[in-house]
């Protein structure tokens, strides 16, 4: 699996009220976005209710949780999710500990089942 290569290096940015991070797929091949799940973020230590999540893919941004009904809409491994979290007062220049959970069921085998964890402090832009 390519965990380490979940969380896109340097993408952390701080807009009005809310922080963004970019994600890449760890797989070797794109998925449909109904086959992943984001499973948890933290930020410094701070977890993030899903139901507050928001993701950007494939020009539009929608609520996480629209993601299970995406069965024709794929994450190709050349493009960069973006998962944005209510933040109060989020300040460009200032470092956060990010810790992705997400997990993805390969349409193509049923029982094949894939977890990644992503950790990273970057800079806010």
């Amino acid at each position: 699996m390519l965990a380490d290569v979940l969380i896109d290096p340097d993408t952390l940015k701080a807009r009005p009220n809310a922080l963004s991070l970019g994600l890449r797929l760890p797989w070797y091949q794109s998925l449909p976005l109904s086959v992943i799940r984001i499973d948890g973020l933290s930020i410094d230590g701070v977890e993030i209710d899903a139901d507050r999540l928001s993701f950007s893919l494939n020009g539009r941004t929608r609520p996480l949780g629209d993601m299970a009904d995406l069965t024709g809409e794929y994450w190709f491994l050349t493009d960069t999710m973006e998962i944005a979290a209510p933040w109060s007062d989020p300040a460009p220049g200032r470092a956060y500990e990010c810790v992705v959970r997400l997990s993805f069921f390969p349409p193509y085998a049923e029982t094949l089942h894939r977890s990644a964890i992503g950790q990273s402090r970057m800079r806010a832009a």
